[in-house]
């Protein structure tokens, strides 16, 4: 191997003995000072060397390669006592065999990316960076301070063939767990299980079913909201249904043109330029079902208890009847 200077790897506790490169790995050889006292007795210059083998540990990469540190693990007896030790190594990691700052590394990373893509960066087995991570997730587990939001998010995500419910503090943008399945008994039995559940006061949810039965069972007390996203989602596509149904009255070519124009009349009024105004005034003026189906879409608050033809004549296009709308979406608790 080839000498190199003993600090090369910043680690001062250790002396660079050689070094071997290859297209995608660098080896080190490198050897540790004696220790200064017996780690059974206490009792120094005691014990003499007893044997020794090359240990590999795993290292950060250097360059793009991966790195294997070949330490020179010596055992000791002591004179004292009579035992046999091996001493303790500084930076290292003895039950991953790696140093200190690579597990740091798989650690954080673990988090960010999947295990395999941080096992062939690292040139660890993929299964030594998922305990890796299981280890660090558990210790963050135990230390977790828990504490129920006032405004609960409760969501799905597909992943891995598998809708599963998904659930959130809205206010402070925090995940607060991820259920295996999104049905109305795990989300039920999840519910039941919330630590001072009586303070959570608003839960924004999409449309489904199952959701909301578990709410309105386990928190009484809480508003179910549907969330903005989904609300506005079916308001555009009521306002698409109504655009649909009005091909019977046009020209092909008029028909052709007004699903051309179809984006702008899913834009708010703030957010169209002069030119699409006037497009959308062409098209809404020609067709009052299109106007009101439009302007419900974009209504602020609820309609009072006095519902007006106009209101229900849009009702009848297919828009939503919207309940009270509050900051994270439309309150459905009455519904």
């Amino acid at each position: 191997m080839t000498e190199l200077p003993d600090n090369i790897l910043h680690l001062p506790q250790y002396q660079v003995l050689g070094c071997k490169s290859t297209d995608d790995e660098m080896h080190f050889q490198v050897d540790v000072p004696d220790p200064i006292a017996c780690e059974e007795c206490g009792v120094q210059g005691e014990f003499v060397r007893f044997g020794k083998r090359d240990v590999p540990y795993r290292d950060l990469p250097i360059h793009g390669k991966r790195v294997t540190l070949w330490v020179v693990r010596r055992r000791y007896t002591c004179r004292a006592c009579k035992t046999t030790f091996r001493p303790q190594l500084p930076e290292m990691v003895d039950g991953f065999r790696m140093t200190l700052r690579l597990h740091e590394y798989v650690e954080k990373e673990s988090f960010n990316h999947p295990y395999t893509f941080v096992a062939a960066q690292t040139g660890l087995n993929e299964k030594t960076v998922r305990d890796i991570f299981n280890a660090r997730a558990e210790f963050l587990g135990r230390w977790h301070r828990f504490e129920t939001p006032r405004i609960l998010g409760i969501d799905e995500l597909y992943l891995n063939k598998r809708y599963r419910c998904i659930l959130t503090n809205i206010e402070e943008r925090t995940l607060l767990d991820l259920l295996a399945t999104r049905r109305q008994d795990v989300v039920t039995n999840y519910l039941m299980k919330l630590k001072d559940r009586q303070k959570v006061e608003i839960v924004s949810m999409d449309m489904w079913n199952p959701y909301r039965a578990a709410v309105k069972a386990v928190l009484p007390q809480a508003r179910i909201v549907v969330d903005k996203f989904h609300v506005v989602r079916m308001a555009n596509d009521a306002l698409e249904r109504v655009r649909k149904g009005l091909r019977k009255e046009l020209k092909p070519s008029q028909s052709r043109t007004l699903k051309g124009d179809r984006k702008i009349l899913l834009k708010r009024a703030h957010e169209v330029s002069d030119r699409e105004r006037l497009i959308m005034e062409t098209w809404t003026g020609a067709f009052p079902q299109l106007l009101a189906a439009y302007t419900t879409k974009h209504k602020k608050k609820a309609p009072t208890a006095k519902v007006s033809p106009f209101y229900k004549k849009t009702i009848g296009y297919g828009l939503p009847d919207f309940a009270e709308e509050l900051n994270y979406g439309v309150d459905l608790s009455t519904i």
